[in-house]
């Protein structure tokens, strides 16, 4: 049953929107300069007057920058979300936005006279690689709801990371990385007559799209018998929502969740109609970005937020009541979480030689090195600099992966699904927020960052148990959760270094897993905890076996189901906890390593976590090796590197799976 529309209670929604962000526009200029001036600086400001000038060359850009990609980026969503009938659908959340700043970025450093020529072909190309590698992998589930959002999520974390490696590489391109989170500070009207005259023809080329796409909407079914190609319509609208989402990237940066939040707003008030979404939703996004933008200018400390991160704060919610409200979104990722290997029959022979294998890494990390005059085997002639310097962090990374592993063996088990981890469910998330308040509390000391870290894995454990219950711990609804938290924590960091705090990019580097400063206290105290973790682990073993069978299985063997999903959800998160302050909250090591446990053909659960833990140790490890070596003397940290190799293992798992 459709809902019925409410024209008169959406007008009455965009008028109150338009007087809220009008007052607010004209509460702004009161501050600067006297009412009785405002139409001389609007029209010919005096050249002596700082605040006629500020409000010519800078408040009235901002205000008309804010309505053109307001309404652009709720055009694109609208585009995007009918063509896939994906409510969730934008071109941040498809990760579209974030390979047209990327693009931004690369050309930034390699061909800067690209960028000032031609910025627009610049965003265009990284937003087309983007939206190629989002569409392929979501091809063979005939582009699944879930699928796309977890390929949009995975292609914005690994373009995010090859942003932040270009960033610690080149250290003028913090500021580049500030206004990518969505700035629309500007000084003249410059960013205005960029956007007009590719986003007004844009938005009047979509009204050519009204009626192929709404016979789209009915099926594909119905589009072919009536002559016309899916395909083809499909084509037309995603190309034409790329362009303007790659305009207002080259424009303004990144900004998400206008384009899920105005379309949504629309169809509240009962419009399901092709032309009256294409139409309304625009408006409704000039609006709130507007309204937005402002509101965050008059707070006292928020003058230097980026746009992106205050929509960021405000769409994230938006993203969980958009979950919990759809019931059409079905999970079809759950699938058993045994993988398609047959199981190993003699488990042992297989489980040394993948010890061996970090025997062999532990090795390279100790004895060789790089130096000022080439390679340094250091052997045991040198103890201080093997054990010593390179001792600890190796350690430290190790144990940190190794508990990360068993947290993603755990989450993975309980959800059924094998493309879970604690990354992607916001654990990761939740722990680095809680080191970075501990960064501002004064006093606070390692033992303490522990403490802070484990509150914050709390907390999101708290919520996402919260969430998941209601939802049956669907996995499908737990990334969308993992991601709506994802998305608030960068709009922290976003904030965090758009403050100017020289103390920003060590935490930039923290956050990617930097092993450089540890200390043996540190190492000692994460690697007995792994192995106090695997001691404990055999008291979960049943649990682990049961929990993938399904809530009837686990009913009819005496599990219980709250009370088994409860511990082991808080059991990860400690362990998330204390690795998070280690190799930062994004390495994947939690997928990656029980997926390639299962490839080899460890199915029992203890088995397959012992497994997992060499294989994750192994590979940070080998991560750290690498990132001390490659670009020496500059260090890259082992939790970027983990992410830069884990992301296309992770790409070719998803387009394999149908």
């Amino acid at each position: 049953m459709t809902a019925r529309a409410h024209p008169f209670g959406l007008f009455i929604t965009g008028l109150l929107l338009a007087i809220f962000s009008l007052g607010l526009s004209l509460y702004g200029a009161s501050q600067t300069l006297d009412p009785r001036f405002w139409l001389q600086a609007i029209t010919a400001p005096d050249l002596h007057s700082i605040a006629q000038l500020t409000l010519h060359y800078s408040t009235l850009p901002r205000i008309v920058t804010a309505i053109l990609v307001g309404a652009g980026l709720a055009l694109a969503g609208v585009l995007m979300q009918l063509t896939l009938r994906n409510p969730a659908a934008e071109p941040a959340t498809l990760g579209v936005s974030s390979g047209a700043f990327l693009a931004m970025s690369a050309a930034s450093l390699w061909a800067p006279s690209l960028v000032h020529s031609s910025r627009t072909s610049v965003a265009l190309a990284g937003a087309i690689a983007a939206s190629l590698l989002v569409f392929g992998l979501a091809w063979r589930s005939r582009f699944a709801a879930q699928v796309l959002l977890l390929a949009g999520l995975m292609t914005s974390l690994y373009a995010g990371s090859i942003n932040t490696l270009l960033i610690m590489l080149h250290g003028g391109l913090i500021k580049l990385f500030i206004w990518g989170s969505g700035s629309l500070a500007t000084q003249d009207w410059s960013t205005v007559l960029y956007l007009m005259p590719r986003l007004i023809p844009a938005c009047l080329a979509s009204l050519l799209l009204v009626r192929p796409i709404a016979v789209l909407t009915v099926s594909d079914e119905a589009a072919a018998s009536l002559g016309a190609s899916p395909t083809m319509i499909r084509l037309a609208g995603l190309s034409l929502a790329v362009w303007i989402a790659s305009v207002c990237v080259a424009g303004v940066g990144v900004i998400g969740f206008v384009g899920l939040a105005a379309p949504e707003i629309v169809r509240r008030c009962g419009y399901r109609r092709v032309h009256e979404q294409l139409l309304a939703a625009p408006v409704f996004g000039a609006l709130l970005l507007w309204a937005t933008d402002q509101l965050f200018q008059l707070l006292p400390t928020a003058s230097e937020i980026p746009a992106g991160a205050a929509t960021a704060f405000l769409g994230a919610p938006l993203l969980l009541w958009l979950i919990n409200r759809r019931k059409e979104i079905r999970p079809i990722l759950a699938t058993e979480i045994a993988a398609a290997s047959r199981p190993l029959r003699r488990q042992g022979p297989m489980l040394a030689l993948v010890l061996l294998a970090g025997l062999i890494a532990a090795g390279l990390s100790l004895l060789i090195g790089r130096g000022l005059h080439g390679w340094i085997f250091t052997g045991l002639s040198s103890p201080e600099a093997t054990f010593f310097w390179r001792g600890p962090r190796m350690l430290a990374a190790a144990a940190a992966a190794a508990l990360i592993s068993i947290s993603g063996c755990i989450v993975q088990r309980l959800t059924s699904n094998p493309l879970a981890s604690p990354e992607l469910l916001g654990i990761s998330s939740g722990a680095a927020c809680g080191v970075v308040v501990a960064l501002f509390v004064p006093g606070v000391g390692p033992a303490m960052s522990i403490a802070f870290s484990m509150a914050g894995a709390g907390t999101v454990l708290s919520l996402l148990l919260l969430f998941g219950h209601r939802k049956a711990f669907a996995p499908h609804d737990l990334f969308m959760f993992g991601i709506a938290l994802t998305t608030c924590f960068s709009a922290v960091v976003s904030v965090l270094l758009a403050s100017g705090n020289p103390r920003m990019f060590d935490l930039l580097r923290w956050l990617n897993g930097s092993t450089f400063l540890a200390r043996p206290g540190d190492a000692f105290i994460l690697a007995a905890s792994a192995i106090l973790a695997l001691a404990v682990l055999p008291l979960f073993s049943r649990w682990l076996a049961v929990l993938p069978l399904g809530s009837t299985t686990q009913t009819a063997l005496g599990v219980p189901i709250s009370l088994s999903r409860g511990l082991l959800l808080g059991f990860a998160c400690m362990l998330v906890g204390l690795s998070v302050l280690m190799i930062g909250p994004l390495s994947f090591v939690g997928l990656m390593a029980p997926h390639m446990a299962r490839m080899a053909g460890f199915r029992r659960p203890l088995m397959e976590v012992s497994a997992a833990t060499a294989i994750g140790a192994t590979l940070m490890i080998f991560a750290d090796w690498l990132g001390r070596i490659l670009l020496f003397p500059n260090q890259l940290p082992a939790g970027l590197i983990a992410t830069l190799i884990a992301a296309p293992y992770l790409f070719l798992l998803m387009s394999r799976r149908p």
